[in-house]
């Protein structure tokens, strides 16, 4: 049926052409990856408080050059339950997400988040001799861009028996970090979570634009709530310069011939689903709307 294909799913951003699925698979086994080391980091050092003053981020292991922390001590967590929430959500937001990412891109925006975090922790701790460690910023990365990707996503959090969608819960998370930063006085290192929150933000706006359902940030500029659909964006080409410049407009309630939509097919098989116009495009999901309602 045209419905079972993987480029009539609304809901379907993974899709990378060929009928490969490698990309999918390789970006959930790098979860499965960052979770395996982080455990068993913990196993090795489990008992030693030296690995928090090696591999931890410190303002005097920045002044002593040792930037590597800024990546280390990402893999280094206070305790089993520290592990084990870090973990956790990174299986739970992490999963969904890294099989649209693929495996360079999750494991890019991952990594960014976390560094970004540290760094922003590290601004305003730069007297303190107390070390930072943990995943957070970078789970907190994962979390935004899991948001952006699929906000309407529900979720039934076992402190809070109410079924939330992801935006939901970002905003959440994020109000009771500023709160949190702003009021209370604990080991917790929050701006860490805010500066993983801004470096997932900013990876997903600008690397993956054109998959974005939801912007947190849409109500600072009407240009950053002028996402463009998910995937209308396509590079130049010669062969569609025309349809960039033309105004053509697409009767959203016209039927679907047998013959256009074959059309659309063949050239998808050919050329990818991204070789489409926008027109095109839109033609494709009429025409999976009217299968439904057959």
């Amino acid at each position: 049926m045209l419905s079972d294909r993987d480029y009539m799913n609304r809901d379907n951003r993974g899709w990378q052409g060929g009928g490969n699925n490698r990309p999918r698979q390789d970006g959930t086994n790098s979860v499965f990856m960052l979770i395996g080391i982080n455990v068993l980091i913990f196993l090795l050092f489990l008992g030693s408080e030296k690995v928090f003053w090696q591999f931890g981020l410190s303002a005097p292991a920045i002044k002593n050059f040792r930037i590597w922390t800024l990546l280390t001590c990402m893999f280094v967590h206070g305790g089993f339950g520290h592990l084990f929430v870090n973990m956790w959500g990174l299986y739970l937001f992490g999963t969904m997400i890294a099989p649209v990412m693929g495996k360079s891109r999750f494991l890019q925006m991952y990594f960014i988040s976390g560094i970004g975090g540290g760094i922003l922790w590290l601004l305003f701790n730069w007297h303190s001799n107390i070390p930072v460690v943990g995943a957070s910023g970078a789970l907190f990365g994962v979390l935004i861009a899991a948001a952006m990707l699929y906000p309407n996503k529900q979720f039934l959090m076992l402190f809070f028996p109410v079924p939330m969608k992801t935006k939901t819960l970002v905003l959440v998370y994020a109000g009771i970090e500023i709160m949190m930063q702003l009021s209370v006085s604990d080991n917790v290192a929050h701006l860490a979570h805010l500066g993983g929150f801004l470096g997932g933000y900013l990876y997903v706006r600008l690397f993956m634009r054109r998959e974005i359902a939801w912007d947190p940030l849409s109500f600072i500029s009407s240009k950053a709530s002028s996402i463009p659909h998910r995937n209308s964006w396509r590079p130049w080409t010669p062969d569609n310069q025309t349809d960039a410049s033309s105004d053509s407009q697409v009767d959203v309630d016209a039927q679907v011939s047998q013959k256009e939509l074959d059309r659309l097919l063949n050239k998808i098989s050919t050329s990818g689903i991204n070789s489409l116009s926008e027109d095109e495009m839109t033609i494709l999901r009429r025409a999976r709307e009217q299968m439904r309602q057959r």
